[in-house]
């Protein structure tokens, strides 16, 4: 069978299921390169294993073609009565990172930075939300509820808190739909845009420039505020509370303070029972599997 064929007859089904325009240029996207090495669709595994060996990109976009891959070949195996080669095939390893995101420092630079009214209230939704930058900018007034606003994401609708600041400066910008460009409804690659500029005006540095840097301290912020993980998790819309979880892991911050906190060092320096460093005992910092 062609690769393309099946490919073309792949996006087909997904576009029947309903699956967003954004999840259908992903799949397209990630099935190209594959399409473009093999005319005919491979029936061995050691092809498919080999094309995932050769691909020179990070751990995460890896495994998101092996996902591509795998929902690919389970959905034309049984169209088809073909065999499925991702059925032997091991998902590549993931290793973990933690993501960027602000310090407390960084953040209050941006909060207090001039913007533009448009700006600074997309920039405050990121903050104070933890939405998806095309969610941001998907919003419409009837969206705007009294405590909470409507998005549209990668598993349907959710309502998200807002806190009452912001949603006054979105009702105060007076647009429908809520963010407008030049030209209409303003595009991600605008928010993108309008987020990096505002990050470097407040002197962050360049490698945490982007929306998801602010769902990401959202999320972070939340978490070392008190906030439970099930909650966050329905507020970020993730379908599976693993991806949430990356939020409780101790990244270098914290463990710098834990180690400032509980260094031998420290604690003999302290005396014998570590007093002077608030230790009564032996302490062992948790650390939360994913």
């Amino acid at each position: 069978m062609r690769t393309r064929q099946a490919i073309a007859e792949f996006i087909a089904s997904r576009k029947a299921m309903g699956l967003t325009k954004k999840s259908i240029r992903w799949y397209a996207g990630m099935l190209e390169a594959f399409a473009r090495l093999n005319k005919e669709l491979p029936a061995d595994p050691g092809r498919v294993e080999a094309f995932l060996g050769a691909l020179n990109v990070s751990d995460e976009t890896r495994h998101g073609y092996f996902r591509a891959l795998r929902a690919f070949y389970g959905w034309i195996s049984k169209r088809h009565a073909l065999g499925n080669p991702m059925e032997t095939i091991k998902a590549p390893r993931r290793r973990r990172k933690v993501p960027y995101s602000l310090t407390m420092a960084e953040l209050g630079y941006l909060l207090v930075i001039p913007l533009e009214r448009r700006n600074r209230a997309l920039v405050n939704l990121l903050i104070d939300t933890g939405v998806r930058v095309h969610e941001a900018v998907s919003l419409v007034r009837d969206d705007i509820l009294e405590e909470t606003i409507i998005v549209c994401g990668k598993t349907g609708q959710r309502e998200v808190p807002i806190s009452g600041e912001t949603r006054q400066m979105l009702l105060d910008l007076g647009t429908n739909p809520v963010f407008r460009g030049s030209r209409g409804a303003l595009t991600e690659s605008g928010a993108y845009r309008i987020v990096r500029l505002a990050f470097e005006k407040a002197g962050i540095a360049a490698r945490k420039w982007g929306p998801h840097t602010l769902r990401h301290t959202f999320g972070r912020q939340y978490i070392m505020a008190g906030g439970d993980l099930v909650s966050l998790q329905r507020i970020l819309g993730h379908t599976d509370i693993k991806t949430t979880r990356i939020y409780a892991e101790l990244d270098l911050r914290d463990i710098t303070h834990q180690h400032h906190r509980f260094s031998p060092l420290k604690i003999a320096q302290g005396g014998s029972d570590g007093r002077r460093n608030g230790v009564s005992g032996p302490v062992i910092s948790p650390v939360i599997q994913n």
